[in-house]
């Protein structure tokens, strides 16, 4: 995906004819704040993420990864050495996975 998550939302929800009403309704969010989502000027909530995969028949794993890695990206876009970050938090994140699992902890 080329287009920024927010964008992403609103190019579905005018494909698919969906008006605010009733695509916030669906998603269980009052119209406003799917408005003020659409807008970039309130953060996509992590829960309605399952919903809007339902919704639009999109694949729930794939759309995670697209609102993990927009939210990775706009907090290193900033920085000249984005490749070299990227390197350090997946080396993070795979340590902090090897503790769980040692720790007997599932999943994050």
């Amino acid at each position: 995906m080329k287009q920024n998550f927010r964008e992403y939302i609103h190019s579905l929800r005018t494909q698919k004819g969906f008006t605010l009403t009733k695509l916030a309704s669906a998603l269980d969010i009052d119209q406003s704040t799917l408005s003020k989502i659409e807008n970039g000027k309130r953060n996509i909530p992590k829960e309605i993420l399952p919903k809007l995969a339902k919704i639009f028949k999109l694949n729930v794993d794939q759309l995670e990864n697209e609102f993990i890695s927009e939210k990775i990206a706009e907090m290193i876009y900033p920085k000249e050495n984005t490749s070299e970050l990227l390197k350090l938090a997946e080396k993070k994140a795979h340590y902090k996975k090897l503790r769980n699992l040692s720790q007997g902890k599932i999943g994050y």
